[in-house]
């Protein structure tokens, strides 16, 4: 049977971490869609929750450890109850660890890991079960230029984003027999708290910049839309990623105006 759009109207989208930043906009936008949203976090969602209900729509917010297995499938046994399965998932939640390679502790790359891909993985598992009884859905994993890229500082934080990245093309082959569809949205730099402290020292915000020929870091809410299309409207992608990153993946040498200035170069054959 061909795959067709999804009209979510009505239906249930579950949205981790989304107590603020992406999570925030990714709940936000498929509120416009007409979804209810489950919001699971290990933080209180409260100001989320009161941004949607003003917006008219359902919302129901549950604190959830998604580093603790049990945690999640409570959080999706609650919602049985309460709403029934959902339609859609959006795996947003996400750490990361800003240390060298050399010096990382296994406590930050356990940490790094059992949010990032652990609890991608058994949030996945609990909603594409209850998918699959339904005959179908949509499974969105919030990626990064680091799961195609190693970053210096970054070693967990891109092991993790790189085990997700396969993890959403094995579930793609694996789940396209039961009508649900997985894809990822892979940011680049966006302005939220974590990217804010990321950027917060030393050269990597010019740098960055450097490399990113639209010239400016990114907006929570175009990587909203972006999951909002992969939710609803991508009839015949699975296990595919969006890079909304301004064009960083694409920049080899970046464009600087200094070079532009010296005029051409003849490079050797």
């Amino acid at each position: 049977m061909a795959a067709q759009q999804l009209d979510i109207d009505g239906s249930v989208a579950v949205v981790t971490g989304a107590a603020q930043g992406i999570g925030r906009a990714v709940a936000l936008r498929l509120a416009q869609e007409g979804a209810r949203l489950a919001l699971l976090d290990i933080v209180d969602a409260r100001e989320t929750a009161s941004a949607i209900e003003s917006r008219g729509a359902e919302v129901w917010q549950h604190r959830t450890d998604l580093t603790d297995v049990a945690s999640i499938a409570a959080a999706f046994r609650v919602l049985d109850a309460r709403w029934g399965p959902p339609a859609v998932l959006v795996n947003v939640a996400g750490v990361f660890a800003d240390l060298p390679f050399l010096e990382t502790p296994p406590e930050a790359y356990d940490r790094v890991m059992a949010v990032n891909a652990r609890g991608v993985f058994f949030c996945s598992q609990e909603a594409a079960r209850r998918m699959a009884a339904e005959g179908g859905g949509r499974i969105v994993n919030i990626l990064s230029t680091a799961s195609a890229q190693g970053f210096a500082l970054e070693s967990a934080y891109c092991a993790s984003k790189g085990a997700a990245l396969l993890l959403t093309r094995t579930m793609a082959v694996e789940l396209g027999r039961y009508g649900i569809q997985v894809n990822g949205v892979g940011p680049g730099t966006v302005r939220t708290a974590m990217g804010g402290e990321y950027l917060g020292h030393g050269p990597i915000a010019p740098h960055e910049l450097a490399r990113t020929p639209l010239g400016r870091f990114g907006e929570p809410e175009e990587i909203a839309d972006a999951v909002a299309f992969l939710a609803t409207r991508a009839a015949w992608m699975t296990g595919q990623v969006l890079y909304v990153d301004g064009g960083f993946l694409a920049a080899g040498l970046p464009w600087l105006e200094e070079l532009a200035e010296e005029g051409p170069v003849s490079r050797p054959a």
